[in-house]
C-alpha cells in the first residue's frame, strides 16, 4: 500500500507538471492568437494603403494622360502654324514624347508589381487562416486532455477509497495511467512541433511583411522620383510656352515696327512741307514783331508813371491798414478792460447780495430777539406789580435798554433798505463808465457820514443815562456794523479788508449780559428766567466763541422756593 501511494503521489505529482505544461501552451497559443489578429489587421492596412495609393496612381495617370493628350493636341496645332519658324520646338517636343512613353512604360511595370503585390496579399490571408484553423485544433485538443486528467482524477480518488479490496484493479489502473501518461508524451511532443513551426512560421510571415514594407518604401521613392521628373517636365514644357509666346510678341513687334516705320516716313514727308510753310510764315510773323517792339518802345514811359502811381496808392493804403489795426488794437484793449471791470462789479454785487442775506438773517433774528425780550420786560413788570422787592431802578434800566434796541432796530432797517436801493442801482447802471461809478461814490460815502453823524449824536445821548444790562447787542457782538472802514465797501477795491475786520468784530465782540458763563457752585434747582429756545441756541453755537455753558443773566443767584423748601 505504502509503494501504491508513493507511486500516487508520483503520479499527481506527473499530472500537476503536465497541467502546468499545459496552461503554458494555453498562453502560449494565446500569444500566437494575439500576433495573428495583428498580422491580419496589419496586412488589413497594408492592403488599404496600397489600394488607396493604386486609386490616387491611377487618378493621377489618367490626368496626365488627359493633359498630354491636350498638350499633344496643342503642341500638334502650334507645330503646324511655327514648323518652318522653330526647330528647336519640334526637337524639344520630341524629348517630351520620348519621356512620356517612359513614364507609361513605368506606369505599366508598376501596374504589374501592384497584381503582384495583390496575389501575395490573398496568399497572406490564406495563411492566416490556416493558422487560425490551427489554433481551433490546439485549443479543441487541450479542452479534450482537461477533460481527460478531470476523469483521471476522478478515478483516482475512487481508486484511492476502494483500494484495499481492489488490488487486482490498481495494476489495470496503472497500466491505463501509463498509457495516458505515454499519450499525453506523445501530445507533449507534437505540441512542441507543432509551436516551433507556428513560431518558424511567425518569422517568415514577419520576414514577409519587412520585404513587402521595403518594397513599398521602394514604390514610394520611386513614385517621388517620378513626380520630380513630372514637376520637371511640366517646368519645361512652360518654359517652351514661354518662350514661344515671347517669339509670337517679337513677330508682332516686327509687325507693329515696320507699320509704325511706314508711318514715320509719311508723317516725316508732310513735316518737311509744313517747314517750309513755317518758314514762309515766319518771315511775315518777324515783320510784325518788329512793329510790335516800336510800338511798346513808344509805350514804356507812360506804362513806369502808371505803376509809381500805383505804388504810392498801395503805400497810402497800407498805412490806413497799420492805423485800422492799431484802433481794433485799442478798442480790444478796451473791451477787455470793460469785461474785467464788469466781472469785478459783478463779484461785488455777489458780495453786497450775501452781505444783504446776512443782514436780512440778523435783522430776523434781532426781531425774534426783541420781541422775547418784550415778553420778558412784560412779565417782569407783572412780577414787579405782584412783588415789592423789586425797584423802580430796574425797571428803568429795561425801558431804556428796550428804547436803545428800538433805536438799533429802526438804524438796521433804514441800512437795509439802503442797501437794497444801492443793489438796484448797482445792478441797472453796472455797464456804466468809471466817472459814474466814482460820483456814485462819492455820494454814497457822503450819506454815510450824515449816518454815522447822527448816529455818534444819538449814542452820546444815550450815555448820558445810566447803563443797563441789555446795552449791547443781544446776540453776542459788538455791533452789527463797525464804523471803522465803512465809507470803502461799495466800489474800492478794500471791500476785501473791511469784510475781514467785519468778522473779526463778530468773533472778538463781547457776550450779551443776558448770556453768561454757568457757575461751578450751581445747584440742580435753578431756574431759568425765561425758557431756552433751539433757535437762539443755534445762533449762539454758530456766531459766538465761547467755551461752557451759559444761562440768560439774572439765573445764577436765583433759585426755586420749592427747592430751597
Amino acid at each position: 500500500m505504502k509503494a501504491f501511494k508513493a507511486q500516487m503521489d508520483i503520479q499527481h505529482q506527473e499530472l500537476a507538471s503536465a497541467q502546468s505544461k499545459l496552461d503554458q501552451k494555453d498562453q502560449e497559443v494565446e500569444l500566437l492568437c494575439q500576433q495573428l489578429e495583428n498580422l491580419q489587421k496589419t496586412n488589413c492596412e497594408m492592403a488599404q494603403n496600397y489600394e488607396t495609393q493604386l486609386c490616387v496612381l491611377k487618378s493621377q495617370f489618367l490626368k496626365l494622360t488627359h493633359s498630354y493628350d491636350k498638350l499633344l493636341k496643342q503642341k500638334n496645332r502650334q507645330s503646324r502654324e511655327i514648323s518652318k519658324e522653330s526647330p528647336e520646338t519640334s526637337f524639344l517636343l520630341n524629348n517630351l514624347r520620348k519621356k512620356m512613353e517612359e513614364f507609361q512604360d513605368k506606369s505599366r511595370e508598376w501596374d504589374k508589381k501592384g497584381t503582384v503585390f495583390q496575389n501575395h496579399l490573398i496568399y497572406l490571408d490564406a495563411q492566416q487562416k490556416l493558422l487560425s484553423e490551427k489554433c481551433n485544433l490546439f485549443q479543441k485538443q487541450t479542452q479534450s486532455y482537461q477533460f481527460q486528467m478531470s476523469n483521471k482524477k476522478q478515478n483516482q480518488g475512487e481508486i484511492v477509497k476502494y483500494g484495499q479490496p481492489e488490488t487486482e484493479k490498481d495494476g489495470l489502473t496503472v497500466e491505463k495511467l501509463r498509457a495516458a501518461v505515454n499519450e499525453m508524451k506523445i501530445s507533449r511532443n507534437r505540441l512542441e512541433e507543432e509551436n516551433l513551426k507556428l513560431r518558424e512560421d511567425l518569422k517568415m510571415f514577419q520576414s514577409q511583411c519587412q520585404n513587402i514594407e521595403a518594397s513599398f518604401s521602394e514604390m514610394r521613392n520611386e513614385l517621388q522620383s517620378r513626380d520630380a521628373l513630372w514637376r520637371k517636365i511640366q517646368l519645361e514644357y512652360q518654359q517652351l510656352r514661354a518662350e514661344l509666346l515671347k517669339i509670337i510678341e517679337l513677330k508682332d513687334m516686327q509687325e507693329m515696327h515696320r507699320s509704325s516705320f511706314v508711318q514715320l516716313t509719311e508723317q516725316s514727308e508732310n513735316k518737311n512741307a509744313d517747314f517750309l510753310l513755317q518758314a514762309q510764315s515766319q518771315k511775315s510773323q518777324r515783320e510784325v514783331l518788329s512793329k510790335i517792339r516800336n510800338h511798346l518802345y513808344r509805350e514804356e514811359p507812360s506804362h513806369c508813371s502808371e505803376q509809381e502811381g500805383i505804388r504810392t496808392e498801395i503805400s497810402d493804403l497800407t498805412e490806413e491798414l497799420h492805423q485800422k489795426e492799431i484802433t481794433i488794437a485799442t478798442i480790444m484793449e478796451k473791451a477787455s478792460l470793460l469785461e474785467r471791470q464788469l466781472k469785478m462789479e459783478l463779484q461785488i454785487k455777489d458780495k453786497l447780495l450775501a452781505k444783504q442775506q446776512l443782514l436780512n438773517f440778523k435783522h430776523k433774528v434781532i426781531k425774534s430777539e426783541n420781541t422775547h425780550l418784550k415778553e420778558i420786560i412784560e412779565n417782569q413788570k407783572y412780577k414787579s406789580c405782584m412783588s415789592i422787592d423789586l425797584s423802580n431802578k430796574k425797571h428803568g434800566d429795561f425801558t431804556a435798554s428796550v428804547q436803545k434796541l428800538e433805536h438799533e432796530n429802526a438804524r438796521l432797517q433804514n441800512s437795509l433798505v439802503k442797501l437794497q436801493n444801492h443793489t438796484e442801482t448797482l445792478m441797472l447802471g453796472g455797464v456804466d463808465k468809471r466817472g459814474e461809478t466814482e460820483h456814485s461814490y462819492q455820494t454814497h460815502s457822503k450819506m454815510q457820514e450824515k449816518e454815522d453823524r447822527l448816529d455818534r449824536g444819538h449814542e452820546m445821548e444815550l450815555d448820558d443815562k445810566p447803563p443797563s444790562p441789555a446795552t449791547e447787542d443781544p446776540l453776542c457782538f459788538g455791533g452789527l456794523f463797525p464804523e471803522k472802514g465803512r465809507t470803502g465797501t461799495l466800489l474800492s477795491h478794500a471791500y476785501d479788508a473791511e469784510e475781514i475786520k467785519l468778522s473779526e468784530s463778530l468773533i472778538n465782540t463781547k457776550p450779551h449780559p443776558l448770556f453768561c458763563q454757568k457757575s461751578q457752585t450751581e445747584t440742580p434747582g435753578q431756574k431759568l428766567l425765561f425758557p431756552a429756545r433751539p433757535w437762539t441756541m443755534a445762533i449762539l453755537t454758530q456766531f459766538c466763541n465761547l467755551q461752557g455753558n451759559y444761562y440768560p443773566a439774572g439765573t445764577q443767584d436765583r433759585v426755586d422756593a420749592k427747592t430751597l423748601d
